[in-house]
């Protein structure tokens, strides 16, 4: 475990050592800022890697356990030539910007822990780059799937956040979730094939700012 890991393990330990005999929180709104990790794959033919980056959102709660959020995030990767292409070295650069809207349905609400069930829908904009190679080596990439693409396409998140408390404004989060794209891969010829669907696994770690108080 490298030196920053072990600085991350033990900050989220101290939060949640920090948690205890606090209030009942029942916030009207959140937001949130942080890390996001997502293992995935740009397009389908493509193998699965990692990607991180950021993701931020808030959300307004009309009652004690319904609300409306929002998330913005980025992620970024790198995606490895594969061996039966003769080309070493990394193939693609990718990116993804995904903008998602839907409900949050709080069911954990206590002095310690909340949690909450979110279901999001909006689009994700992809792109991946060649880097700099030969032409050569490109047509290569090319032969066995690997080419650039600029897309934008549907999204849909399904999420669990888990907030810890650290006070009645700030909490310490953790939100594994299902993250699904819809890019669509191209044949040798140009022509893009049915739409595929992309289903990766997907996780943010970062603080909640509380806003609110509801009695």
């Amino acid at each position: 475990m490298t030196n920053r890991n072990r600085m991350v393990v033990a900050g989220v330990c101290l939060l949640f050592a920090a948690a205890h005999r606090l209030p009942a929180q029942n916030n009207t709104a959140e937001i949130f800022g942080g890390y996001t990790f997502a293992s995935a794959n740009p397009e389908t033919p493509l193998p699965r890697s990692g990607m991180s980056g950021w993701n931020v959102g808030a959300t307004g709660y009309a009652t004690n356990w319904f609300g409306v959020g929002f998330e913005i995030s980025g992620l970024f990767g790198s995606v490895g030539a594969p061996s039966s292409s003769g080309v070493s070295g990394t193939a693609l650069n990718t990116k993804e910007y995904s903008y998602l809207v839907g409900p949050q349905f709080r069911f954990v609400d206590k002095a310690k822990v909340q949690s909450s069930f979110k279901f999001m829908l909006g689009g994700v904009f992809g792109q991946a780059n060649l880097p700099p190679i030969s032409t050569a080596n490109a047509q290569l990439l090319s032969n066995v799937g690997y080419s650039g693409f600029n897309e934008t396409k549907f999204a849909m998140m399904i999420a669990v956040p888990i907030d810890v408390s650290v006070s009645r404004l700030l909490a310490v989060r953790i939100q594994p979730g299902f993250y699904m794209t819809g890019f669509a891969p191209l044949a040798s010829g140009g022509s893009v094939f049915a739409n595929q669907q992309q289903w990766n696994f997907r996780v943010s770690l970062g603080p909640v700012f509380r806003l609110g108080h509801r009695d």
